[in-house]
């Protein structure tokens, strides 16, 4: 019985991993595309989880809330945060916090 339970974990854990690691790829391209629409840069090429609550997706079932933090640059001289919000692995929003005010998309539904 202990076997099978820690199993049932291992296997929790295994598929929160990978579905974080989707999720976080999922921000990267979003930010990536907003960025280049924009003619700005995308710098790090990364982000990072600010973060991560449960919740429901429009449907009404279960999905994680993920706030994904990241840099970008007008002239590649300066840099300025932006914020990528995902609900389960659909993108719904971005704000980038532009010197002359903040900008927000929100994605089509």
């Amino acid at each position: 019985m202990d076997t099978v339970i820690f199993l049932l974990m291992l296997s929790a854990i295994i598929w929160f991993w990978q579905d974080s690691m989707r999720s976080r790829e999922i921000a990267i391209s979003y930010a990536r595309k907003c960025c280049q629409s924009m003619n700005y840069q995308f710098l790090d090429e990364t982000v990072a989880m600010r973060t991560l609550k449960p919740g429901r997706n429009l449907s009404g079932n279960f999905s994680f809330h993920r706030h994904y933090y990241f840099e970008f640059s007008l002239s590649g001289h300066d840099r300025f945060n932006g914020s990528a919000f995902l609900i389960g692995q659909k993108p719904e929003s971005i704000q980038l916090n532009h010197p002359d005010g903040i900008i927000i998309q929100e994605t089509q539904n």
